[in-house]
């Protein structure tokens, strides 16, 4: 307990509401300044103690990665969740300081429990764990990469800082870990279903597979493709790793998920009849894509441009 006071117990005399507070902390922690952003959720707490502000004071404590504010994470963690039956924390990549701790077993066990008494029986739930934590390890790293990455491209071309380099490596490190366990989990269950491991954790193999090498994409697509088909896979899954092999194999994507810099702008690779797009993109499940680059990317996109 005396961990989860660290800085709430800071003069939170302040006359702004709990939700300007949550505003401006959300903000601080966008530009990357996790302990004002922590500061500004504390405030917001002591006002209004409710379950999504302890998840972000949680999830802010996770990423200052020291063993102090891991600890002040999973005292947040458990109020946050309270209410929670969603399987969300459990794919969360801010979480990735936590998941090596024994608390986050707990963690699982209760979210899966919680998500079982009101969604139905997961089959392969251990499967599915497994799943959970290699999208974590997969994304992990994003948030503190993609800040570094804002500032290249406002940079012209230039990091900021070199603590990037370590980051990109440990990037590089759990991509060659996750994809040692992912060949052997497909060896010992096969492909992952939906039915069999829910949505999220089946999204998740497809995800470590796309970020391999292009030999590993070709050999595993075609079990993606027959679990898509059979109604067993994520349509943006399948739309991402085949796109990726088009792009690969120097023709033109199908989708438009595959993304390029030309002259540091963020570009759609080319893509084969471009006014047909949002046709092939409906035919498989999937939302018109402007909307989709406009929001993923920033992209402003027509199908003339």
């Amino acid at each position: 307990m005396k961990h989860a006071l660290f800085a709430i117990s800071l003069l939170f005399t302040s006359l702004a509401s709990a939700q300007d507070n949550v505003h401006t902390a959300d903000s601080l922690k966008a530009e990357g300044d996790l302990m004002n952003a922590l500061e500004h959720y504390g405030m917001a707490f002591m006002e209004s103690p409710e379950s999504p502000i302890a998840y972000r004071i949680a999830a802010t404590c996770a990423l200052l990665w020291t063993r102090q504010m891991r600890d002040t994470a999973f005292y947040f963690l458990n109020i946050g969740l309270q209410q929670d039956s969603s399987l969300e924390v459990l794919y969360d990549p801010e979480m990735m300081s936590l998941i090596e701790d024994p608390k986050w077993t707990g963690i699982e066990e209760n979210q899966i429990r919680k998500y079982e008494a009101k969604n139905g029986i997961i089959p392969n739930a251990y499967y599915a764990r497994q799943l959970f934590r290699m999208i974590i390890r997969d994304q992990g790293f994003m948030y503190a990469g993609n800040i570094e990455r804002r500032k290249y491209l406002l940079n012209g071309g230039r990091f900021e800082t070199p603590a990037i380099f370590p980051v990109l490596a440990m990037e590089e490190r759990n991509l060659q870990v996750n994809e040692t366990r992912l060949l052997q989990l497909l060896d010992t269950f096969g492909w992952p279903k939906t039915s069999q491991v829910t949505e999220y954790a089946a999204a998740g193999a497809a995800l470590i597979i796309n970020h391999g090498s292009h030999a590993l994409r070709a050999k595993y697509f075609p079990m993606l493709e027959k679990a898509f088909q059979e109604g067993e896979a994520q349509p943006l899954r399948y739309a991402k790793m085949k796109d990726r092999l088009l792009v690969e194999e120097d023709q033109k994507q199908l989708y438009g998920t595959q993304i390029r810099f030309d002259e540091l702008q963020k570009v759609p690779y080319p893509i084969a009849d471009p006014e047909l797009v949002d046709q092939r993109r409906a035919s498989i499940g999937l939302g018109p894509l402007a909307p989709y680059l406009k929001e993923r990317f920033g992209i402003e996109w027509k199908p003339g441009k």
